[in-house]
């Protein structure tokens, strides 16, 4: 295997894990409550707006800033469902759409109030000099940031499965995304797996926004194409399956960058959905879905 392609695949896992965070926390929220959040990117984005302005503004230690900007999207999360979408569920999954679409227009407009339309940056997690690995005649380079990325992200995955395989909370939540009604009735506190599902699903997006901030700056839309690609990750993998978002996210990161590289940057998106679109032609439930998907 070349250099430069070993350094494209690299390149894809940077890219991918952070559309697995996004497209898990998409997946683990749709899966347990029936609604895809829409806000979801734009949660994120307003938590990497509090890190910064806990960070740069007000002089906080970077990572205390960090855990301040995720902890208020885990509550910006319980919230929402909570107070904005509980009262409501009884009506539609559409009108609890409608909801997640004016919380993205409100937080939208609020960021450019608080913190106008200027982009702002915060740092890499981890600085230092790239890892350069030798290849005969040539180097591969990893930047510690990318390294930083792909272990969080790995991390995250495993906690996210064993505590969900282990833990009675987590088998609530099994149990609720396969059938609410019958979880009730045995007792299952339904509104507790909901706070949990979208306090764990926002917070995976404001920890994927403030990893992504370095390079993409801090900004009201700075979420938007991550978003996209969640969602792209989501239904290619299965958007009933939490290991299907992980594989989705890091082959359609992959296919980005071999597209980028081989055959057109501005091509990159368009081509590697015509590629997905294909694939799901072949196989609608995506590639970790089930053929057949019942919720009550």
């Amino acid at each position: 295997m070349s250099a430069v392609l070993l350094q494209q695949i690299i390149l894809g896992l940077r890219e991918g894990s952070l559309f697995a965070l996004v497209a898990l926390g998409l997946v683990i929220v749709h899966k347990t409550t029936g609604v895809v959040n829409f806000a979801y990117g734009h949660m994120g984005m307003f938590a990497a707006y509090i890190t910064f302005t806990f960070y740069t503004l007000l002089g906080f230690n970077l990572y205390l800033a960090v855990a301040i900007g995720i902890t208020f999207a885990v509550f910006l999360g319980i919230l929402t469902e909570k107070f904005l979408l509980r009262p409501i569920r009884h009506l539609s999954h559409s009108a609890m759409l409608i909801i997640t679409l004016g919380m993205l227009m409100i937080l939208e407009g609020m960021a450019l109030l608080l913190w106008k339309q200027d982009f702002k940056q915060l740092p890499n997690l981890i600085t230092g000099v790239p890892y350069r690995i030798s290849l005969g005649n040539s180097f591969l380079i990893i930047t510690r940031q990318d390294v930083l990325i792909f272990l969080v992200t790995t991390a995250i995955v495993f906690g996210t499965f064993f505590y969900l395989k282990y833990t009675k909370l987590g088998l609530a939540v099994r149990m609720v995304s396969q059938n609410e009604e019958a979880s009730h009735l045995m007792g299952v506190k339904v509104g507790r797996v909901y706070v949990f599902a979208w306090g764990l699903g926002t917070g995976l997006s404001a920890l994927a926004a403030i990893l992504a901030a370095p390079k993409e700056q801090v900004q009201p839309n700075m979420m938007l194409n991550l978003q996209i690609q969640g969602l792209t990750a989501a239904v290619l993998g299965g958007f009933d399956s939490l290991p299907g978002a992980i594989v989705g996210g890091v082959l359609l990161g992959i296919i980005e960058q071999l597209v980028a590289k081989y055959i057109s940057v501005e091509l990159k998106t368009a081509l590697a959905l015509m590629v997905i679109i294909i694939l799901l032609l072949v196989k609608p439930e995506g590639l970790l879905g089930k053929s057949t998907k019942r919720r009550v």
